[in-house]
């Protein structure tokens, strides 16, 4: 009785070690997810072909600075395309006098319009909403179409009502909080430029209207549409405990911005759906840098496509290891039990 009763007790201390050898293999069985080769996708999908038709466009349409990157991507990809001949012509029409009156103009048109689809108009409607000028410009051109009876932008609206309280924050932090104002500005920029996708419109609704209430910002400014009283009102609707999900995705479209250039990420964020592919492309603009714009026009938003990669580690190993040794006993003591 007394092996019998030993046996049994055996068999249930080695069926527990199994279940729980199983359960730690599980907590350590863990992937990565692995960003496809972009510079390997574009020798497998780019023909030499499509590479100079993208260096063409660029430079018929005075895009200078795509051009150059083309080329680069070119020339480190082992594509024919005469890169010294191109470079040559691009420096002979990319003047400095023509890139001053261009910029100029630009600046001027983003400062007070808001909108660009260019490097310094893009500059010059950033500089706007770190002044407050352009949040407040936006507000109010959105304010006047919801008194017309006619459909607002809600992103736009969201997005400056929360610039000005992230403004506000910006200067009393000491500019801690200057990525995430740079990165609602670029936002707003793709939106206006028709550049970001209904999938992530949706995302940043979702979160803006935690940050800004447009209900209490309109009743607000029922009296008073003075440029002084918009920043009131937008301070009063601002929820400053609920921007920590919207500024750590500013945050990380800022980041795509240092990596690459202002102008590349408003046109980069019409790959992005979700939080998901904005996490990616910030992966892809940390390894590619200035190249990533042109990489994944040529490729494509594949290019954000991951693959699985089980995750090696000792502790896996161990556990694996555990588990094994710990099933055999148990099918031991079990086979004694049925058999003797």
């Amino acid at each position: 009785m007394v092996k019998k009763a030993v046996r049994k007790l055996a068999l249930i201390l080695s069926l527990g070690a199994f279940g729980l050898s199983v359960y730690q293999v599980l907590q350590h069985w863990d992937y990565d997810d692995t960003l496809v080769d972009l510079e390997k996708s574009l020798r497998l999908n780019v023909t030499q072909k499509q590479i100079s038709q993208e260096i063409h466009n660029a430079i018929s349409n005075a895009e200078f600075y795509d051009a150059r990157v083309y080329i680069a991507i070119a020339e480190s990809n082992h594509y024919d395309v005469d890169s010294e001949r191109l470079k040559k012509f691009i420096t002979q029409k990319d003047t400095q006098l023509r890139k001053i009156i261009t910029q100029t103009t630009n600046f001027t048109q983003g400062f007070i319009k808001g909108k660009s689809a260019n490097v310094a108009g893009i500059t010059g409607s950033v500089v706007a909403d770190f002044t407050v000028v352009g949040d407040v410009r936006d507000l109010s051109t959105e304010y006047e179409k919801h008194e017309k009876g006619e459909k607002i932008n809600e992103v736009i609206v969201l997005l400056s009502g929360a610039g000005i309280g992230l403004t506000a924050l910006t200067v009393a932090s000491l500019g801690t909080t200057a990525p995430a104002k740079a990165g609602t500005s670029i936002i707003k920029l793709a939106v206006k430029t028709r550049r970001m996708t209904r999938g992530f419109q949706k995302h940043m609704v979702k979160l803006g209207r935690k940050v800004f209430d447009w209900s209490l910002f309109s009743r607000l400014l029922k009296q008073n549409r003075g440029a002084y009283n918009i920043r009131r009102a937008a301070r009063q609707a601002y929820h400053p405990e609920a921007i920590k999900p919207l500024k750590k995705i500013a945050s990380q479209v800022n980041r795509i911005r240092k990596s690459t250039s202002t102008l590349d990420t408003v046109h980069l964020l019409k790959y992005v759906d979700s939080p998901s592919d904005l996490r990616k492309l910030e992966k892809i603009s940390l390894k590619y840098g200035t190249r990533t714009k042109g990489l994944m026009k040529l490729v494509g938003k594949g290019a954000l496509r991951t693959v699985r990669v089980l995750r090696k580690t000792t502790a896996l190993i161990l556990s694996i290891l555990a588990s094994v040794l710990s099933g055999l006993l148990s099918f031991f003591f079990l086979f004694r039990a049925v058999f003797r």
